[in-house]
């Protein structure tokens, strides 16, 4: 299993054009590097251009720390098994699921996003009641995951929205 905090992207050799991963906002574009001035001090800063045309710009420390490397093979094979496993005990205090939900949500991690995913998903199909807040973080996960993984393996939207329906329904242990 990878960390809980997917690795950091080493910044120092970042270029423009990479493709990164801003925790919660997804997949994104490295489309500049430049100096600011930021409290007074010249600093080194990266320009992120995320899917949803948001555009973001760290100074190199903060984004060591904010952003990572898309997913690679092995982290795919681990966001496989989480879409299969079964669902977690689910806590019966809502505000306790919430608050951990966004926790998941807000570290960005694709393991975390898949135990999102897997959870809302099977809730949906079985019948369970998620609640409107639930509902919105676990349809955030599945948009962030979807565009990870099209990212990661080159798919078309509906290629991996179907390739993880697959792993869900997919019993534990079996490979896809």
């Amino acid at each position: 299993m990878i960390a809980e905090n997917a690795e950091s992207l080493k910044l120092d050799g970042v270029r423009v054009g990479d493709t990164v991963v801003y925790a919660a906002h997804g997949v994104g574009q490295v489309v500049a590097r430049e100096q600011q001035q930021v409290g007074g001090t010249e600093r080194d800063c990266v320009v992120v251009e995320l899917a949803a045309g948001m555009r973001v710009t760290l100074a190199l420390d903060e984004a060591g720390e904010r952003l990572r490397a898309v997913a690679d093979e092995n982290q795919l094979e681990n966001v496989r098994r989480t879409l299969a496993a079964d669902s977690a005990e689910r806590d019966s205090r809502w505000t306790a699921r919430i608050r951990d939900n966004k926790a998941k949500l807000a570290g960005g991690s694709p393991t975390d996003l898949a135990e999102l995913v897997r959870d809302g998903s099977r809730f949906e199909v079985d019948g369970s009641r998620l609640s409107h807040v639930e509902r919105r973080l676990y349809l955030q996960a599945r948009e962030l995951l979807t565009r990870e993984l099209c990212s990661a393996r080159g798919l078309e939207q509906e290629e991996a929205a179907a390739w993880i329906e697959a792993q869900i329904a997919a019993p534990e242990g079996s490979e896809d």
